[in-house]
């Protein structure tokens, strides 16, 4: 359990009202979150931002944004209440089977072409990082898809799948592996039956599933937690990008390439490109997706 500092009786004030954000300290707060994340604030989402503080602000009884911002970056419990900022402005959107095209392009060809490659070297193994994996949904996805179609064409098949995201909260909520109908919704039936135990409305992996999956924290822009992720054949990163401004993307992108085991794949955003970020990958066309490979 995180057990925050006492705030000093100086800020301390009975709040009526949400605290307000001024540009300046926006400016210093945004500048703060993209030095430790890599994500940008752009001016248009200060609103957002403010939104989504202003009651950790009340809670703690802190008046100004300004004294918030100080024990971000001085308090006693400053990494508690990092944890507790990066659980709160980043965006957790996903579901299950949210990019079809890409699920279909993995098991369909380019995870039979690495078994097979694998095979001359006798092994049959595949290791997958679903990097920013909020609340698990893709590599569960993964997971379902490997034991669907390729465990039983490759019955020795070793699969690990790693799961990432810097929001801790989503992440203790991918390894509880519980799930509510709405999030299931775009699942075929086939896999809700097979996949899933429904308790009254609640549907739990089973354990086939989870147990091809593991969860850890995992910031993108920290280059030395970056450089523990190695030996990977495939690296799901989608709708990531986008947070990032263009020295971030350089960086991200650059570590991710190291991550990659030579032909390992890297899957972004279908809106994402590489251009002017990365010439080292080849781009690899499939039907209504592209890929890219590290050779």
């Amino acid at each position: 359990m995180i057990v925050f500092e006492q705030v000093p009786d100086r800020i301390r004030i009975e709040l009526s009202s949400a605290p307000k954000l001024s540009d300046e300290t926006f400016a210093m707060l945004r500048d703060f979150i993209y030095s430790k994340t890599g994500i940008y604030f752009p001016e248009k989402k200060k609103y957002l931002v403010e939104g989504r503080l202003a009651k950790r602000l009340q809670l703690l009884k802190i008046a100004h944004f300004e004294d918030y911002l100080q024990l971000l970056k001085y308090g006693q419990q400053r990494e508690n209440e990092f944890e507790f900022l990066c659980n709160t402005v980043t965006i957790n959107e996903t579901s299950f089977f949210r990019n079809e095209a890409q699920m279909n392009a993995f098991y369909q060809k380019f995870a039979v072409e690495i078994i097979e490659a694998k095979k001359m070297f006798g092994t049959r193994s595949l290791r997958i990082w679903s990097a920013a994996c909020s609340s698990g949904e893709e590599p569960y996805t993964l997971a379902m898809l490997c034991l669907e179609h390729l465990k039983p064409r490759y019955p020795d098949l070793h699969v690990e799948i790693i799961g990432t995201d810097i929001n801790t909260a989503v992440i203790d909520m991918a390894r509880s592996a519980e799930y509510s109908h709405y999030a299931i919704r775009s699942l075929p039936e086939l896999y809700v039956k097979k996949y899933f135990d429904n308790n009254n409305g609640l549907f739990r992996l089973r354990k086939e599933v989870k147990e091809l999956v593991q969860f850890e924290y995992k910031n993108l822009i920290e280059h030395q937690m970056m450089r523990q992720m190695t030996h990977f054949d495939f690296i799901f990163c989608s709708n990531v990008l986008i947070y990032f401004d263009q020295k971030a993307k350089i960086q991200v992108v650059g570590d991710l390439y190291d991550s990659l085991n030579r032909g390992g794949y890297l899957f972004i955003g279908s809106s994402e490109m590489l251009h002017k970020i990365s010439n080292a990958f080849k781009l690899v066309s499939f039907p209504k997706m592209t890929v890219y490979k590290k050779e």
